[in-house]
């Protein structure tokens, strides 16, 4: 099969018309639809892949680069939704949003990510109507929906990212599976599954800084040198001249081939080295040269930089040496490289989620906040600010620990009933407290539509209690019971104005 060949928009009119770029992409999708097959996509760039040698190492390179920076991505996206999620009632905000206004900040999240880079830029053919506008912003579901698949189970650098489903690629990486493919054929499906999710992931994450009105997430593009990697093929870009000008005339194809030049030239001066040791990935900022390994440049042309001779030595045993001055293969770039894990970081409070049960992205934030902070037993946003839950009594809170393990892990709806009833026990005298943001914060937590019910049930079978004790109190003694509500008033009763 020949490679696709097809016109594609030009990068640099992103930033610059969005609005008529955006237009030609998605006449070039519709237009190239039938054509656009996973089939059709993988082969072609595995074809390309296989036919030019020289480019096929730095192609293995740059795809375990792209592993590890999706890897950084999703992690960021996580926590900044997690944030707009808890924090800015970002769901509401944006399924009330018109289509209009929400159109209005996908096609900046568009232009933003389509211009980071090109692989990111051309990649949008792997996406088909995924990223087209119309699809995008009719229905507001549609952009939560992508948002909650990239998202991470916790807010954490993951060992591996996590590619965003979709039914006509994942059926064709299951033939591809039951079949003996080569590495041209791995390496073609990996990059584009990788690829695609990251453009997407970028460009949620520019529509939601946009939406809610904070800065542009800005992305550190390695530079690109072209001595060492020869050729920037993509699909059927780099298709004849003969072919070029076929479409555009001999003139026309001048003057294209003379725009992306400067463009490029443009693209490089934003972009700078990096040190290999993935510990460190220090930019270069001119003050000091940086060192490369010989053996692989000298074996290879491979350049392979570091800042400093304990950055290349500690980058040796747990990376670098299994591939040093020797031929990449797939398998050896398959993963991106280990997370090197902060030196200090606490221990987790809250253990993975178990089974099948899904985090909402609130959720994670809430957890995000407590692995970071072990004293705290909650925070919850029941006024002006959040507020830090601290329960000093020992067995209360071993107790709450213990039922809110099972409620954020398995989303127990009595674990989970239970533990808000306590809240809300807990702050209601507490005037900076309003109730019903509490309930509402919690419901969004969990995707409990039914809380304030549970909640009133729970505080039915205190009210029956012979002691008074909250549910999630049952357990203490009467007499433990009795030192615990000494200067509290145990008759009073959860009342949530909703």
């Amino acid at each position: 099969m020949a490679a696709v060949s097809f016109m594609i928009p030009q990068m640099q009119d992103a930033l610059k018309q969005p609005e008529r770029w955006n237009s030609e992409w998605e006449n070039t999708i519709r237009n190239m639809e039938r054509r656009f097959t996973p089939s059709a996509l993988v082969n072609s760039l595995a074809l390309t892949f296989a036919a030019q040698p020289l480019r096929r190492d730095a192609s293995l390179r740059e795809h375990q680069t792209i592993l590890s920076n999706l890897c950084r991505t999703q992690a960021i996206l996580t926590a900044t939704a997690g944030t707009y999620f808890a924090g800015a009632n970002l769901e509401e905000r944006w399924m009330k949003a018109s289509p209009d206004l929400r159109g209005k900040h996908i096609l900046i999240g568009l232009s933003s990510a389509c211009s980071i880079a090109r692989n990111l830029h051309d990649a949008r053919v792997y996406c088909g109507r995924e990223l087209t506008l119309s699809h995008l912003r009719s229905d507001g579901r549609t952009v939560l929906e992508l948002l909650k698949a990239v998202l991470l189970p916790e807010v954490a650098m993951p060992e591996e990212p996590k590619l965003l489903p979709h039914p006509a690629w994942d059926a064709f990486a299951a033939v591809q599976a039951r079949g003996s493919p080569n590495d041209s054929e791995k390496y073609a499906l990996a990059s584009i599954l990788t690829l695609r999710t990251k453009l997407i992931c970028h460009v949620i994450h520019a529509t939601l800084n946009s939406f809610v009105g904070v800065e542009l997430p800005t992305v550190a593009v390695a530079k690109y040198n072209k001595k060492n990697n020869p050729g920037e093929p993509f699909l059927g870009r780099e298709f004849g001249k003969s072919v070029v000008e076929g479409m555009l005339g001999v003139a026309g194809a001048k003057a294209q081939a003379k725009e992306n030049k400067a463009a490029w030239k443009e693209r490089q001066r934003g972009r700078t080295e990096h040190c290999s040791y993935g510990g460190c990935s220090k930019a270069n900022d001119g003050s000091a040269k940086f060192s490369r390994c010989k053996t692989c440049w000298d074996n290879m042309q491979r350049e392979i930089l570091y800042c400093s001779a304990e950055c290349q030595k500690a980058d040796w045993k747990p990376q670098h040496k299994s591939i040093c001055g020797k031929p990449l293969t797939f398998e050896a770039v398959s993963k991106p490289p280990p997370p090197i894990p902060p030196p200090s970081k606490p221990a987790p409070q809250i253990g993975p989620a178990v089974g099948n049960y899904e985090r909402s992205p609130s959720l994670v934030y809430q957890i995000g906040w407590l692995n970071l902070n072990p004293k705290l037993d909650y925070v919850v946003r029941g006024g002006a600010e959040g507020t830090n839950l601290d329960f000093p009594d020992p067995e209360a809170q071993a107790l709450f620990r213990q039922c809110r393990e099972k409620a954020m892990t398995t989303g127990d709806k009595q674990s989970i009933a239970i533990m808000a009833h306590f809240i809300c026990w807990m702050t209601l005298d507490k005037p900076r407290f309003h109730l019903a943001a509490i309930v509402e914060q919690l419901k969004k937590e969990y995707v409990f539509d039914e809380l304030p019910r549970a909640i009133h049930e729970m505080q039915q079978r205190q009210n029956k209690d012979p002691f008074r004790r909250p549910p999630l109190l049952a357990p203490m003694s009467p007499q433990n019971w009795v030192n615990f509500c000494k200067g509290m008033n145990v008759n009073r009763q959860v009342v949530l104005e909703l």
